[in-house]
């Protein structure tokens, strides 16, 4: 439902018994700090709006969107396993390292995305 001003009798609300046109046609949307995604990385909200402070907004985004990324590619290459604690290092295999390449290029790109999104629909603070 719309919301209109609240009018001076205290038994009067805030919400609309019929929402306008105006608000019919605009339907709802979702403001966020932080997106929720979908398993492809898209936003999984309604019209996303983000709100409160811009550079946080996007430091999240990127964040979220690097470490999908980054575990994207580790199972794509049907999982990638770390070294128990205390193994001495050892010359990166070269599958590793090739790995670990193809992961730097999706972080790269998702935190492109996650900027480009949070520019695009921003409008909290920041600005």
């Amino acid at each position: 439902m719309a919301t209109t001003p609240k009018k001076d009798a205290p038994e009067s609300g805030v919400l609309q018994d019929k929402p306008t046109p105006a608000a019919a046609e605009q339907g709802d949307h979702d403001r966020i700090v932080m997106a929720s995604r979908r398993a492809d990385g898209s936003m999984d909200q309604i019209r996303p709006e983000f709100i409160g402070d811009k550079d946080v907004a996007i430091a999240a985004a990127k964040q979220q969107l690097a470490e999908q990324a980054a575990s994207a590619v580790d199972v794509a290459a049907r999982g990638v396993s770390t070294s128990p604690e205390g193994a001495e290092a050892s010359k990166p295999d070269p599958d590793i390292a090739a790995l670990k390449e193809a992961q730097d290029k999706a972080i790269a790109t998702a935190e492109a995305k996650a900027e480009r999104e949070v520019r695009e629909l921003h409008k909290g603070l920041g600005d």
